[in-house]
């Protein structure tokens, strides 16, 4: 299946360039002049990536974002611009954009940030799916601390420990158990929950990038940096950085991190000033870091300062009262959500059922589950969940 992308931008002629130059790239490309016409495509049809130009009339690009951020807060947003500035870039970026461009565009720097959006989707469906918080603005629901297994309340309270202060800390645990989410709720309840909050997923940028991607570069600093850019440590400024699957970056970024980190301050590739390192830094691990310190595939020293703190989730198979009196109840309703129909019942051989499973994805093989057999009885007519949905075909 092809990957969708839609794009939208008010010049006819750049927006013909872009669906055959995307279209050739292999996409499924729905172009549109104003986001009032798209806008009725956006809520019926799922979607890989949004591409917008900024400046339009009526409603802008910072509108469309806007919109996304509250409608489809998983799909990366890409900002297309004549008119772009440092400035308007770190506040397109700081408001959940995905990445930016300038007019006149490289099509490879253009390919390069639409295949990294869109390997950003795919993981974000393999992960569990994250909500508004009404009453916080916007971030993900902290799935992993819903349950009253003993274990479960114990990461509450280390999360209440990190928030008081402001020391590194290393997140650890399987695939899917809910890292980020956890990353998020330290922040949300920490002095720093008003300021930026940045990821960045370490696997899913080539090692090539991955110094602009954090430190950034100044204009002409490499061969493809036709701009100036801010890099993630500049972003994440007052606020929290997350570096997911850490184990991941070169041993030259290891080694330019720990320098920042060590000096308190850090400088754009190809730049002289000097910015100061004023955030707070989280990382995420599904692999065996101290292992990789051990056999020295990972900076020690780095390590040590990354891992002030340290909170290891529990795969979802040692928690499996959480799953009958929590997390079934929280995805079944979720679900039911997303396809606007009323909260379904499920019945107790399917409740032991989800109970006896491994699962091996954790909290988002579980979602995933669910939403499937959501589906499934919806399409069946049935209001609730029964064990005949979940015999995989």
């Amino acid at each position: 299946m092809q990957d969708k992308i839609m794009v939208i931008d008010d010049e006819p002629n750049l927006l013909k360039i872009l669906e055959a130059l995307l279209t050739r790239e292999g996409y499924d490309v729905y172009p549109f002049s104003s986001f009032d016409l798209a806008r009725p495509v956006l809520d019926t049809e799922d979607f890989d990536v949004l591409v917008t130009d900024l400046s339009m009339p009526g409603k802008s690009g910072m509108d469309v974002l806007a919109y996304c951020r509250e409608f489809a807060a998983d799909l990366p947003v890409v900002m297309i611009t004549a008119f772009g500035t440092v400035e308007a870039a770190v506040d397109a970026l700081k408001a959940g954009a995905f990445d930016f461009v300038l007019k006149p565009f490289d099509p490879k720097e253009l390919s390069r940030i639409l295949k990294k959006a869109v390997e950003s989707r795919n993981r974000r469906k393999r992960e569990p799916a994250f909500s508004p918080i009404s009453s916080l603005g916007v971030g993900p629901v902290p799935v992993p601390l819903f349950g009253s297994e003993p274990s479960t309340i114990e990461l509450n309270l280390q999360v209440n420990r990190a928030a008081k202060h402001q020391s590194s800390v290393l997140i650890t645990g399987e695939v899917g158990s809910g890292k980020r989410s956890i990353a998020y709720e330290i922040h949300r309840r920490s002095d720093r929950a008003r300021k930026p909050f940045v990821q960045i997923h370490c696997e899913a940028v080539p090692e090539i990038f991955q110094m602009s991607e954090l430190f950034g570069t100044e204009k002409g600093a490499m061969p493809m940096s036709l701009f100036t850019k801010p890099g993630a440590l500049e972003l994440a400024n007052g606020g929290t950085l997350v570096l997911e699957e850490i184990g991941a970056l070169s041993p030259e970024v290891q080694n330019a991190l720990y320098s920042a980190m060590e000096n308190d301050y850090f400088m754009r590739i190809g730049g002289a000033k000097r910015y100061p390192l004023d955030l707070r830094i989280m990382t995420t691990s599904s692999a065996d870091i101290h292992a990789l310190v051990q056999d020295g595939d990972f900076h020690s020293e780095l390590f040590f300062k990354l891992s002030v703190e340290t909170i290891a989730l529990k795969p979802l198979r040692d928690r499996k009262n959480d799953i009958t009196t929590h997390l079934l109840p929280y995805f079944i309703e979720r679900a039911c959500s997303k396809r606007a129909v009323p909260v379904l019942t499920c019945d107790v051989a399917a409740v032991e059922w989800f109970k006896c499973q491994d699962w091996p994805g954790n909290l988002g093989e579980l979602e995933r589950r669910v939403e499937r057999a959501v589906n499934e009885a919806v399409s069946r007519g049935q209001k609730n969940i029964d064990s005949s949905l979940l015999v995989l075909k």
